[in-house]
């Protein structure tokens, strides 16, 4: 089951890394940077599921407030921009 987790979770990687690269706009290449994030994150939480041990818990919250900070910041550039 968790291989099947894994998959779909590549599968979105390369999706929001398609979205990153070649997104026309910055609000694009934003979206794809969270999205890996959340994969990323996502990740995480399946490896520590599949093996039993919640250490990487920590670093999915770390990682996750740290992609909610950046969003935050970027945001308010792009406001202030007018893009």
């Amino acid at each position: 089951m968790t291989a099947a987790a894994f998959v779909l979770l590549a599968l979105a990687a390369c999706g929001f890394g398609y979205r990153l690269v070649f997104g026309p706009s910055l609000t694009d290449r934003v979206l794809g940077v969270d999205g890996l994030i959340v994969v990323g994150v996502c990740s995480l939480a399946v490896r520590a599921m599949q093996t039993g041990e919640g250490a990487f818990l920590p670093v999915a919250v770390v990682a996750t407030l740290v992609g909610f900070v950046g969003t935050g910041i970027v945001a308010r550039f792009i406001e202030g921009s007018g893009q």
